[in-house]
Parts: C-alpha cells; structure tokens; sequence
C-alpha cells in the first residue's frame, strides 16, 4: 500500500472517529433529556456491567481478525480468507451463545447483591442479543480493516449511530408504558436493533468484495490453524479490556454507596453519579477523540522508526506527540473554564453542573497527555509495562475513590479529585519508562 493510500485511510478514520464521536455525544444528550439525572445514574451502574460482557465476546477480536486478512491479502489467498471468516465468525458466535447463556444465569445475582436493586436485571439481560449480533459484525469489521477497506464501514457504522435516535424514540413510545423493566433496558435494545442493521450491511458488501476463488474444503487442520492464532492474539487484549471494565464497574457501586454513607439517598446518589459520568464525563471524552486519532496515527510510524534505527525521529515524534495532547488539553481546559455555565444548560438543561465542568476542565491536560503517554508506551514495545502501569492507576482510583467520596465536603466532587491523583501517579510512570527508553 502507498503512503498516500496510508495517509488517506487515516484522514477517513479520523474524520469518522470524529462524526460517530460527536453523534453518540449528541446521542447522550437525548438520553439525559428521556432519562433524567437519576436514569443516567442507573446507567452508569449498568453499563460497566454489560461492557465487562461485551469484553468478553468482543475485545481483541477486531484487531486479530484485521492481522490474519491482511496476511491472506499478501499472499492472495482468497479462499483461504474466505474459510478463515466462516470458521472466526461461526466460532465467534458459539462463544456469544454460550456468554448469553452466563448472562442469564448471573444478571439476577449481580443485580440484586452486586447493584443493589433487582429491577436491573432487566438491563443486564438486554445485552444479550446484542452480544451476539456484535459475534459477527467484529469478525467483519476486522476482515475490513486488516483489507484497508475503510469508507463504507465506516459509513456503515455512522449509520448505525444516526439510527439510534429513532429507534430509541420508537421504543420509547411504545414499549415505555407497556413495561415494568426499567427505561434504561429499551436503551440496549436500541443498540442491538442498530447493531442488526449494520451486521445486514456489512455482509452484503462481504459478499460484493470478496475475490471470486474456488471455495476451499474446510478440515479440522484448517480450524486449527484458524482458531489458535486467533485466540491467542485476541486473549491478552481481552482480559486487559476485561480488568479495567471490572474495575470500572466496582467504581460506580462504591461512589454509589460512599454518597449513600454520607447522608445522600440512593436516589441523589444515583442523581450526583449521573451527573458527573453520565453529562459531565462524555464532555470530556470527545475532545479525548483528538488525542486517540494523534496517537493511532503516531504509535505505527514510532514502531517503524524504531524498527528502521531512527530513534532520534522516534524521540522527537514522541515529543510532539505529547505536546498535542498537551494543547488540546489546555484548550479544552479553556473552554470549559469559560463556558461552564452555558455548556451545562445548552447541553443537559441543568444549572448545576458548573462547577463539576470547571473542575474537570482544570484535570483536562493532566488525563490527556497521561492518556497519551499510555499509547505511546505502546509504541515502543512496552504493552506489557503499560497495562501494569494503567492496572496499578486503576487499583489507585478505587482507593481513593473510597477515601475520597466518603468525605461530606466533598461528595461526587471527590470522584474527579481521585482520576486526577490516580492519572498523576500513572503519568509520571509512564514519562519514566518513556525517558528510560530514550536513555538507552
């Protein structure tokens, strides 16, 4: 492939990134609006569950599938790609069923000892069909990507993202009143109906693009030889993802319960939660999209570097790197600072939300160019080293995050003092691996 083909793919990543962020920003404001503080707040409880889940069905698989088409393409071997996608996503989908099947024998457990409140065994269980539709979409996705086939699945999952809103309204309308599960429910229903729109998609444009060959007989040699590489490149990936989605989710039950220590019920708790991660948070994870789309667009050129023994270029691409991150994260910092009485009423109709907006504005190129660095350890052969680092700032959160928001002065507000001295330890881990490598 050409560097302008690279750099081309890169533009379209980048600018889809950027639409399907702002899209699902604009998505959680239409949440905020049907659910309120409070429904966001049981969001919050929910969600860290079911991506702990969708860990387990989904994460490594994109990129695996990506490395094994792409291997398949240099050698031109059609047929051979083509059996390797059946075998992935006919193994891909057992897996989904059988994760589907400890779903439904743990959402009541985990919701009535672990969240606290029964009802949410609803929630928990709508994540099933879409475990299972996102079985095949990611061995798709992957299969593209690996291709450098990026505009169409790309539009593809803007698609989806933008069908959100009708469908969640649809929902709404007519399963709301009808129900007893909770609202938060038709909002993964929503998900999986979009989900099954896309995997309809990307299987006929599958079929459109893929190489006319003679089809290949699949043996038990070939699910082998399939199925090994694809575990073990998706495993460590998976259970990485799978940790901090555990942890994430022990940290929204512990603020949930510290507030309810200090006096709060459990629905200002729920209120106060879904404040901070369901309004406050997503404002500060869209600028973030900047940030990523540097890094993916840094962390292959500084492998290359390193690779071709220009380390001195590697350095300064580092450098740079960090200083983006750096800027944007001043600049966010800003506009947050500036704007946080409109931002709070334009985007949430909320006049409260001001002074949480101010100070996470003021943590902004703290966590940015501390995300940063975590990619770039990357970069340079450190994967390792820098899921140890992040692991270690994760067990720190939940640390502070008991100390922290058990104090009644500062209630929700200590959950942002505690990301900010848990990425401060993280950033100076990572800056020190990162100027051992340059030291060496």
């Amino acid at each position: 492939m050409s560097f302008g083909k690279v750099k081309q793919n890169i533009v379209v990543l980048t600018a889809s990134n950027l639409i399907i962020g702002l899209i699902e920003f604009v998505f959680n404001m239409y949440l905020s609006r049907i659910l309120g503080a409070e429904g966001l707040g049981l969001l919050s409880l929910v969600a860290p569950i079911n991506s702990l889940f969708l860990s387990f069905m989904t994460e490594g698989l994109v990129v695996t599938i990506s490395k094994m088409s792409a291997r398949y393409q240099h050698y031109q071997d059609y047929a051979a790609m083509d059996g390797m996608i059946k075998i992935s996503t006919a193994f891909s989908f057992l897996w989904s069923i059988l994760l589907s099947g400890l779903v439904w024998l743990t959402a009541g457990p985990i919701a009535s000892g672990f969240l606290g409140d029964p009802s949410l065994r609803y929630p928990i269980l709508s994540v099933c069909p879409l475990m299972i539709l996102m079985s095949i979409s990611n061995i798709v996705k992957g299969h593209f990507l690996g291709l450098a086939k990026i505009k169409i699945p790309s539009a593809i999952n803007i698609s989806e993202k933008i069908l959100r809103f009708p469908i969640l309204y649809t929902l709404i309308r007519f399963c709301l009143n009808h129900t007893d599960f909770p609202p938060v429910t038709l909002v993964y229903l929503c998900y999986a109906i979009g989900e099954m729109q896309s995997v309809l998609l990307l299987m006929i444009y599958y079929k459109k693009t893929l190489p006319k060959s003679p089809p290949q007989p699949i043996s038990l040699q070939t699910v082998k030889n399939t199925l090994l590489p694809l575990i073990r490149g998706a495993a460590p990936i998976c259970l990485t993802q799978c940790l901090l989605e555990s942890v994430n989710a022990f940290s929204s039950v512990i603020v949930k319960s510290r507030l309810c220590s200090i006096g709060y019920s459990a629905a200002e708790s729920l209120s106060l939660l879904g404040k901070y991660k369901g309004m406050v948070f997503p404002l500060m994870n869209y600028p973030m999209i900047l940030v990523s789309s540097t890094c993916s667009i840094v962390v292959p050129k500084v492998a290359t570097m390193m690779t071709a023994g220009k380390g001195r270029f590697a350095d300064r691409l580092l450098l740079r790197c960090l200083l983006v991150a750096f800027v944007i994260g001043l600049f966010t910092g800003g506009v947050f600072w500036i704007f946080a009485d409109e931002m709070g009423v334009f985007f949430y109709k909320q006049q409260d939300l001001a002074l949480m907006i101010r100070l996470s504005g003021i943590c902004s190129p703290l966590l940015y160019v501390t995300a940063a660095t975590t990619s770039l350890l990357i970069s340079i052969g450190q994967e390792a080293q820098s899921f140890r680092n992040s692991l270690f700032q994760q067990l720190l959160l939940l640390i502070f995050l008991i100390l922290f928001t058990g104090i009644p002065a500062l209630n929700i507000y200590g959950y942002i003092a505690a990301a900010a001295l848990s990425n401060a330890v993280l950033l100076v881990q990572n800056l020190y691996f990162l100027k051992l490598h340059r030291s060496t």
